[in-house]
């Protein structure tokens, strides 16, 4: 009986094994990303989110405040630049055009459909914040 019990035991894993894989299950990781307070200024939520940012991050941000991180509202892009030129201490580089092509090319923005020179939010805007190890 403790043979047979064996077997089955043996039978059950190479089973397993066939229909679950090597027998571990794979643990998908996720990066939480901070719960963003919009009912700050742009210059104190800047200053809060941004540490470490390069240009497409910030662009990225500043269409994120401005959209108040919603991904339907289209974000003009002279508004983007207005907020870049009043946080640009805090930035420390001049915008360029480059940063919104990076940003899109990230999937973190997209360019309006409905309004020309404008930006909405791309559904992975929020992956800005992973290699900086901002956690909640």
């Amino acid at each position: 009986m403790e043979k047979e019990i064996t077997e089955m035991k043996e039978r059950l894993e190479k089973l397993e094994k066939a229909v679950f894989g090597a027998g571990t299950i794979d643990v998908v990781s996720t990066v939480n990303t901070p719960a963003l307070d919009f009912s700050l200024n742009e210059r104190a939520f800047i200053k809060r989110y941004s540490a470490g940012f390069n240009g497409q991050e910030f662009f990225t941000l500043i269409a994120g405040y401005l959209s108040g991180g919603k991904d339907d509202v289209p974000v003009d892009l002279l508004k983007i630049k207005s907020v870049w030129k009043s946080c640009s201490g805090m930035i420390g580089v001049p915008y360029a055009s480059t940063f919104s092509t990076r940003a899109k090319e990230n999937g973190w923005v997209d360019s309006s459909r409905e309004t020309r020179a404008s930006y909405v939010l791309g559904k992975h805007w929020k992956d800005i914040f992973k290699k900086h190890g901002k956690n909640s």
